[in-house]
């Protein structure tokens, strides 16, 4: 059969479509459905139940292994993963407990520890510090203190027989002893040092003034003691009372211009306290009017009242001690 010169110019043109649409590979017919990229690597397409540009992804759909690919077809290995590590549970140091219990709880040491309330009395009142460790004089009967200062408090710990209503050797490890050194706070001035007590260092100052001691061989009672508080003139007066089963001893150091220095000292009989006494701070203080010093003098009854030191005065106040 013979074909016309259209007819077959128009084959031609249809074969040169066929090999466009087909990539010039009669074997990649359907090339145009899945597409390659530039390195001929053939991607899944969405119609065919893959995930677009994952490779090595499922046909089916189901979850692969593939990774994402990268712009140079590289295959990038993910980390595995691991499990993020708990942080220690932080301990906290003994001394930031506050109470008693809780520092017994973490196994660390509570002391009784004391600070000054009022510097102008040496008035002391509780603390209580928590301690890692303690320390010890090794001496019950040396009486002294420790300090620390925490923050703008300082803490006293006072130890020995006399110097503590806590008696005993042991203080928190790492604390300064008072009176060993220039650096002392102005709180160990309160409280014993260096087995030097503050009552006992007034009290030897108060006698090496010489005073007149009008009654120390006075048999006559205590009509002397009145009749030397009503007079106007230096003397050294000595009264020793048994008051619920405590031994007060009071010495008191008339200046003879109207005013006097009490130091009194407590002691128990029953626990030998007595051979080592213990002496308060040094007090100045008004006496009252003499009119009643005299009265107390001339009465013929015993008036406890007469007999009462911390009667004798109006006010008192805590003062160095100093000779009239």
């Amino acid at each position: 059969m013979r074909l016309s010169f259209g007819a077959c110019w128009a084959g031609v043109a249809y074969l040169f479509s066929w090999l466009v649409t087909t990539g010039c590979n009669p074997g990649r017919s359907d090339a145009a459905s899945r597409g390659t990229d530039s390195e001929g690597t053939t991607l899944a397409t969405p119609s065919e139940g893959g995930t677009t540009g994952v490779v090595g992804a499922s046909s089916t759909g189901e979850a692969g292994t593939g990774v994402p690919a990268t712009g140079t077809g590289a295959l990038v290995t993910p980390p595995p993963d691991l499990a993020p590590e708990l942080a220690p549970t932080p301990v906290e140091p003994c001394e930031s407990h506050a109470a008693e219990g809780d520092c017994d709880a973490a196994g660390c040491i509570w002391f009784a520890t004391e600070r000054v309330a009022d510097r102008s009395s040496c008035a002391l009142e509780p603390a209580g510090f928590c301690a890692t460790a303690s320390a010890s004089t090794g001496d019950e009967d040396y009486d002294s203190a420790f300090f620390k200062r925490v923050g703008d408090v300082v803490h006293l710990r006072r130890v020995g027989r006399k110097s503590s209503d806590f008696p005993g050797p042991e203080h928190p490890a790492g604390w300064t002893e008072c009176g060993l050194g220039p650096g002392d706070p102005d709180e160990c001035a309160c409280v014993c040092a260096a087995g030097r007590c503050p009552g006992d260092i007034a009290l030897a100052l108060l006698d090496a003034c010489g005073a007149p001691r009008p009654c120390d061989d006075e048999v006559d009672g205590d009509a002397c003691l009145y009749q030397s508080l009503a007079a106007a003139a230096a003397a050294s007066l000595r009264l020793r009372n048994l008051l619920d089963g405590r031994s007060v001893d009071d010495r008191v150091f008339l200046r003879g211009d109207g005013t006097a220095t009490w130091m009194r000292s407590t002691c128990d009989p029953r626990d030998h306290s007595c051979s080592d006494r213990k002496w308060e701070l040094p007090r100045l203080c008004t006496l009252r009017d003499r009119a009643v010093f005299t009265a107390c003098a001339a009465s013929a009854q015993l008036d406890p009242q007469c007999r009462d030191v911390a009667a004798w005065f109006t006010d008192c106040k805590l003062a160095p001690p100093t000779c009239p």
